[in-house]
């Protein structure tokens, strides 16, 4: 097998003294094609032969240092090469990239080709004038470093996010029931994108309407219809090529969070129960798979075979033949629209890797079955039940079995408590509320060190060295502020604030505001990784979308203007990189289009507890901040002193509109 090393000071110092290149796989644990890649490159003599001669072979990651890929991602796309993963550099023994080539489920058969032509010509140059190669890749970085950042717009333009958001909505196709565009992008940030959109108050009725059509036709065909295992509830991460028959085969818990919080919200805007059920069944399958026995969650499952065939997600028709009842097969064929030569269509498999193989997932919903089979829904759901049963057994028993990455990390649970915030303002379930107060508390007591910092990562119940990264503040500060909304507790806005500041002094320049992903301790070379965008192959989380979020949220409970300075400091960028490619500012978008919500600040109060405020407010779409004797809230100003016990005052677009004592007033305020 390959000889490979770990990221660290050493993997560098270790190549400058056999004066060889360094060769770095970055992929995921989570990722199918990463596992396939690596799978085959490892049991191939001819490739094993070539990296353990030519180049001190790497293992990164990108769990561990998601900062590494996005940077490498930024190269590519400088270099006019769109992103896929896994990614293979190579680099000088100083750190310097010389190569750097992207690997996609199509180019991945061609691994061995790739491998010896790259590896190859890369070590003949360097063994010919290993200085030339040295000078010219520090050269060719140090220009690209310094081009990384798009310009940032002078004047702020609050129709950006408006424009924007239009024009993704139109990626929307009805007829095909895709999304141009959005790669393995989760297909849920863009329903919560549209619906979060759609109590924007700059947005026409016309335009909420179709937002909210628009998320409903897209929940309905691409996750019900495409990506929701129809087996055990959990959700496949992504799309894999450009119809959505053939997911992306596996289930991490950051789709797992974004696709329940995209699901809750739908219910809540539609009161659509099935939407409400499948959300429910996201959350199911997230605690009986992904739940680690310390009381966190692991990253994921994952499906995947360097067979196609042998993936234990797809099936021949005769398996499921055999496996049913005559009239359960029927249903199932009908269900999920199986057939003898596969439902996987040539678009997305050119290269018939999955000939006679059929994916399970629903085609039609429960009414469009129940015409077509002449049978009641009760009776259909009782046939189904029975038919997912006995296909899930037999999955289990198939020879391959799903791999967990028991891996655990303090930014993606964060995202989890977030989404189950979501579920409880939709439901009033306390059950929710309990869920994500468990696990902000286990962020908080189990992912800091000694000296308060945040840490990146648990595993098997271990809290490891890797320091935290911009995303991992961001998200926990995040779902901090989030759950001070529901709670009004002050000690999460204590814990939110601590979090942002120990950003603030690790990762950010306190002149420009900008956040770096990692501080670079790691590193030979200064790595200045910005993740101000998302992208479609990474389906990344924006840093700095969501630091922007978090410093506007903070300064409405802060006195001072350094909140201020830093999302005025980040606007700029964020809305240039909105208004050239909307789809890479799909945090940024949400993020700014749930500010533009209205405020409902509350003050509590023992003779008159704003319960019923609270149980209205949490129902609509809108920020709520409880009113202290020690907090300051610029938005109401003097407002705030005079707001009585147990009231609440409505901002909208920065002007207070009115205040409330019972709820049928601020229920109206708020319609």
């Amino acid at each position: 097998p390959i000889h490979w090393q770990d990221w660290d000071d050493q993997l560098f110092k270790h190549a400058t003294s056999e004066r060889k290149t360094i060769f770095a796989f970055i992929g995921s644990g989570t990722d199918a094609n990463s596992r396939e890649v690596l799978e085959r490159l490892n049991q191939s003599p001819t490739s094993c032969a070539i990296l353990n001669e030519h180049h001190v072979n790497v293992l990164v990651d990108s769990n561990i240092h998601p900062d590494i890929e996005f940077q490498v991602a930024m190269m590519l796309l400088q270099s006019n090469k769109p992103p896929a993963t896994p990614l293979l550099v190579w680099f000088t023994h100083d750190g310097h990239p010389i190569s750097w080539i992207p690997v996609g489920p199509n180019s991945n058969r061609n691994i061995h080709s790739i491998i010896s032509t790259s590896s190859n010509t890369i070590h003949q140059i360097w063994q010919n004038d290993p200085s030339y190669i040295l000078l010219n890749s520090r050269d060719n970085y140090n220009r690209r470093a310094t081009a990384t950042l798009p310009a940032t717009l002078e004047t702020n333009d609050p129709l950006i996010t408006v424009r924007s958001i239009r024009q993704v909505a139109s990626l929307f196709d009805p007829t095909s029931g895709t999304i141009d565009g959005l790669g393995k992008m989760s297909p849920a940030r863009f329903i919560t994108l549209l619906l979060t959109a759609s109590h924007d108050p700059d947005t026409s009725d016309a335009q909420r309407a179709h937002y909210a059509k628009v998320a409903n036709l897209t929940a309905n065909k691409v996750l019900l219809q495409g990506l929701i295992d129809p087996l055990d509830g959990g959700v496949y991460s992504g799309i894999q090529q450009v119809t959505s028959d053939l997911p992306v085969f596996s289930k991490t818990l950051k789709s797992q969070a974004l696709t329940m919080q995209a699901l809750y919200l739908l219910y809540q805007a539609s009161g659509d129960a099935k939407h409400l059920q499948a959300a429910d069944a996201v959350l199911n399958y997230t605690e009986k798979h992904l739940s680690l026995p310390d009381q966190g969650y692991c990253l994921g499952v994952i499906h995947a075979a360097s067979n196609a065939k042998d993936n234990p997600c797809v099936w021949t028709l005769e398996e499921i033949e055999a496996a049913l009842t005559k009239e359960e097969a029927r249903i199932c064929t009908l269900a999920f629209g199986l057939r003898g030569l596969g439902n996987i269509p040539l678009t997305d498999d050119p290269d018939r890797s999955y000939f006679r193989k059929n994916t399970l997932t629903w085609k039609l919903s429960l009414p469009e079955l129940a015409t077509q089979t002449s049978l009641d829904t009760a009776t259909l759901k009782q046939r189904l039940e029975s038919s997912t049963k006995k296909l899930a057994k037999l999955r289990q028993e198939k020879p391959l079995h799903a791999i967990r990455e028991d891996l655990s990390t303090a930014g993606t649970t964060a995202l989890f408590a977030s989404s189950c915030i979501s579920a409880y303002r939709a439901t009033s379930d306390p059950a929710h509320l309990n869920r994500a107060t468990r696990i902000l508390t286990f962020i908080r007591e189990n992912f800091l060190d000694e000296s308060g910092m945040l840490r990146r990562a648990r595993y098997h119940g271990k809290l490891q060295s890797y320091p935290g990264t911009g995303a991992d503040y961001a998200l926990v500060c995040q779902a901090a502020l989030d759950l001070q909304q529901v709670t009004l507790d002050p000690a999460w806005l204590s814990f939110a604030t601590d979090i942002h500041q120990r950003m603030q002094s690790l990762l950010v320049d306190p002149l420009t505001h900008h956040i770096k992903e990692s501080s670079g301790t790691r590193y030979p070379q200064a790595q200045d990784t910005y993740q101000f965008a998302n992208f479609r192959s990474l389906d990344n989380n924006c840093t700095w979308a969501l630091a922007y979020s978090n410093a506007k949220r903070l300064a409405l409970q802060h006195a001072g203007d350094e909140y201020k300075a830093q999302h005025e400091g980040l606007d700029g960028i964020l809305q240039s990189t909105a208004s050239s490619n909307p789809v890479l500012s799909i945090d940024f978008l949400t993020a700014d289009s749930k500010l533009r919500q209205s405020s409902v600040y509350l003050k509590a109060s023992t003779a008159a507890n704003p319960s019923e405020l609270l149980r209205v407010a949490l129902k609509t779409p809108c920020q709520i901040i409880p009113v202290t004797a020690k907090g300051s809230y610029p938005e109401l100003g003097e407002q705030a002193a005079k707001l009585a016990a147990g009231a609440a005052a409505v901002v909208s677009q920065g002007k207070i509109i009115g205040t409330a004592t019972n709820a049928d007033d601020l229920y109206t305020l708020l319609k």
